[in-house]
């Protein structure tokens, strides 16, 4: 993983010099350097492997070191957006590893700031999710651990999260350096399927999701982490004070990660990163400034998707892509949410478990996993999950109202919504919502410091005392 921190002065005379100054040139190296290394990994799991624990050790260093809590943060986001990419060239590590290795990060940073303290809401929400936890072990079948881990994870890190990110406040500087290290793995997950796109023959497109077109792997997952990918483009693309060549080239990884998760055939992808921006726009349409260029964009989006990508699409599939995206059918999850609202009036209290409601579902139901987190908390986890959700939406409320400029409230709203929307199809399988959510208590915008150091992370002086100010 490249430290996205500003570096070192390098000594290189000439040209190259100024290069290695550019921010534009560092950053798309960044990540156009994840191409290659995707297409590496897919081929060699044992490397796969070495990547996921590199980034894991970059974020320890990061954590003992004392000094550089914010990159803690990026190192959590890179591990967000690479858990596809490991999943993809099947890394030997454990399936709930970015969740695992995230929250793990966390708990350390806290403990090292001797700041093991956060909002109570978080902890209420994981807690009333645990008494349930003992049906599962006692009357559950196969493998336990993993019933639990699948489902609980998420929750897991949502509430360390938190408890981080309610501790920190990070500049917009410093949000889009987030927002890079998220890119960066993102986009080799979007490089292995333009690849796999375009040397498989005789791709056959129909009404359904198309692995082959989604880099071999499962295309709801991969739709998701682009359209998130193309969310975190735009927002540094609409950032003024931005240069314009960065912005440009934002602009082109928005429409190429778009434009990738639309050929999953994975309807969710766009949706969420779509009402995700628009939830945001509804909140910097505002703000004079970036009213022009928050138009400007969306109309050269539209006329560029509606005149160019809408119909050389449809014609390289023979029309299935509009026929597919003109669907909207909820493929089944209505259903299995309405299978868990009866087994939930079956069992209101405790509800059966996490990870039983799969084995127990009627009407043909039974063996699909929770699609819908929201249902999911009330079939296994009863009225204590009706709690949770509830802890949920007020948790969400909260944070929104805490932001206070058209910006924060953008910014805030795009997190949640993107998280909302993803749970209501996906329930919990990735990390990504849960850090997203978490990253909502953070959403407030600090001032930049006097240094002009993007590195540097202020902190709350009643939770963690002083700034802590990281080393350039």
């Amino acid at each position: 993983m490249i430290d996205l921190a500003p570096l070192r002065p390098l000594r290189v005379a000439g040209p190259g010099r100024q290069l290695l100054h550019n921010p534009t040139f560092l950053l798309l190296m960044f990540l156009l350097t994840h191409v290659p290394l995707a297409l590496l990994l897919r081929r060699a799991p044992a490397l796969a492997t070495l990547h996921a624990l590199a980034a894991l050790g970059v974020g320890l260093h990061y954590t003992f070191s004392g000094r550089q809590l914010v990159r803690v943060a990026y190192v959590a986001a890179y591990l967000t957006g690479a858990e596809i990419l490991w999943r993809m060239a099947e890394a030997q590590v454990p399936w709930e590893f970015a969740k695992y290795a995230t929250a793990g990060l966390f708990v350390l940073a806290l403990a090292r700031s001797n700041q093991l303290r956060g909002p109570l809401l978080p902890l209420l929400y994981l807690l009333l999710l645990v008494p349930s936890v003992a049906f599962t072990v006692l009357e559950g079948t196969g493998d336990i651990r993993s019933l639990i881990s699948f489902n609980l994870s998420g929750p897991l890190l949502l509430m360390v999260g938190a408890w981080f990110f309610s501790n920190v406040r990070l500049t917009r500087a410093q949000w889009h350096y987030l927002f890079a290290a998220l890119l960066g793995p993102v986009i080799g997950v979007a490089g292995i399927a333009l690849y796999t796109l375009l040397t498989t023959s005789n791709i056959q497109f129909t009404d359904e999701s198309n692995f082959a077109t989604s880099g071999g792997y499962g295309p709801n997952q991969v739709a998701a982490v682009l359209g998130l990918g193309a969310l975190f483009a735009l927002f540094i693309l609409l950032d003024k004070a931005q240069t314009l060549r960065l912005r440009l080239l934002m602009f082109g990884l928005m429409m190429w990660l778009g434009s990738q998760s639309a050929l999953t055939f994975s309807r969710g992808g766009l949706y969420n990163a779509g009402l995700a921006a628009l939830s945001a726009a509804l909140f910097l349409l505002r703000e004079r400034r970036s009213r022009f260029q928050l138009l400007l964009v969306a109309a050269v989006v539209f006329a560029l998707a509606n005149y160019l990508v809408l119909p050389t699409f449809d014609s390289f599939t023979a029309g299935a892509f509009v026929t597919r995206f003109s669907d909207t059918s909820l493929s089944g999850r209505d259903q299995i949410a309405l299978a868990d609202v009866d087994l939930w009036l079956a069992n209101p209290i405790f509800g059966v478990g996490p990870g039983r409601a799969d084995l127990l579902r009627v009407d043909n139901r039974g063996g699909a996993a929770a699609h819908t987190e929201y249902s999911r908390l009330l079939s296994e986890h009863g009225l204590f999950g009706l709690g949770a959700l509830l802890f949920l939406i007020v948790m969400a409320v909260r944070n929104f109202r805490n932001a206070r400029t058209p910006w924060e409230q953008a910014l805030t709203a795009a997190l949640i919504a993107w998280s909302a929307i993803y749970m209501s199809g996906a329930a919990m399988r990735l990390a990504a919502p849960a850090l997203l959510l978490s990253l909502a208590f953070a959403s407030c915008f600090a001032e930049q410091p006097a240094e002009d150091d993007p590195a540097e992370v202020w902190l709350r002086p009643r939770a963690l005392g002083a700034p802590v100010r990281s080393e350039s």
